[in-house]
C-alpha cells in the first residue's frame, strides 16, 4: 500500500520541535501595551518599501457609459437619397432620421431580380391603395453579391423609372436601427405628382 506521507511522519518524530526562548508567544488575555512594550525593532532591514501614489492606477475615471459614437450613414459611400422635383430638402432629411413612421415593409432579400420586381411593383401599389405615406424596403446591402449590389441599385432603378415613380415622393436609406445601408425608406404620396 502507497503512503506518501509516512517517511514525513518519521522524519518529524526524530527533529525535536520546541519554540525557542527567543520566540514571542502573545497570549490571549494579554493587553496592546503589553505587547508593544514586549516587541523589538528588526534588526536586519532587508525590507522593501516605497511612497505610495496619491491616486491608485485603477481608480483613473472611465466614464461609464462610454459617449456614443454618432455613425451617419448620410456620408458613407453606401448611402442613397432622391426626391422629387420640387420637393424640400427637409422632407429628404426628416426621412433619412426617421421622422416618419414607417406603414409597412417589404423584404427582398434573396429573392432574383426578376421575383423581387413583381413583389416591389405589388408593394407599391398596395400601399399607395393603402394610403400608406411611409413604407420600407429591406433589399441588403449586397455583400454577397460579386461586384456592386443588384437588388439595392434595381431598386434605386424602380424607384426613378419604374411605373410607380409618380407617386415616390422621396426616398433615403434608413437608420441603422431598421437597417442602416441594406434598407430603404420610401415616402409615397396618394396622387400622381407633376413632374
Amino acid at each position: 500500500m502507497y503512503k506518501p506521507f509516512g517517511k514525513l511522519k518519521e522524519i518529524l518524530n526524530t527533529v525535536n520541535l520546541r519554540p525557542c526562548e527567543s520566540c514571542f508567544f502573545m497570549p490571549v488575555d494579554s493587553s496592546w501595551e503589553e505587547v508593544t512594550k514586549k516587541s523589538k525593532p528588526l534588526k536586519e532591514k532587508n525590507y522593501f518599501w516605497k511612497l505610495t501614489p496619491r491616486k491608485a492606477v485603477w481608480h483613473s475615471e472611465n466614464p461609464w457609459p462610454p459617449e456614443k459614437i454618432e455613425v451617419k450613414v448620410w456620408l458613407t459611400s453606401e448611402y442613397m437619397e432622391g426626391r422629387a422635383k420640387g420637393v424640400s430638402k427637409k422632407v429628404v432629411k426628416d426621412l433619412r432620421e426617421g421622422k416618419y413612421s414607417v406603414k409597412n415593409s417589404l423584404n427582398l432579400r434573396g429573392m432574383r431580380v426578376e421575383e423581387a420586381r413583381e413583389a416591389f411593383e405589388e408593394f407599391i401599389k398596395l400601399s399607395i391603395q393603402r394610403g400608406d405615406q411611409c413604407v420600407l424596403i429591406i433589399h441588403g446591402r449586397g455583400l454577397s453579391s460579386p461586384g456592386e449590389p443588384v437588388l439595392k441599385n434595381k431598386v434605386r432603378e424602380w424607384l426613378e423609372k419604374g411605373p410607380y415613380r409618380k407617386y415616390v415622393i422621396a426616398y433615403a436609406s434608413a437608420r441603422p436601427c431598421d437597417g442602416g445601408a441594406g434598407a430603404t425608406y420610401v415616402l409615397l404620396s396618394t396622387r400622381p405628382l407633376k413632374r
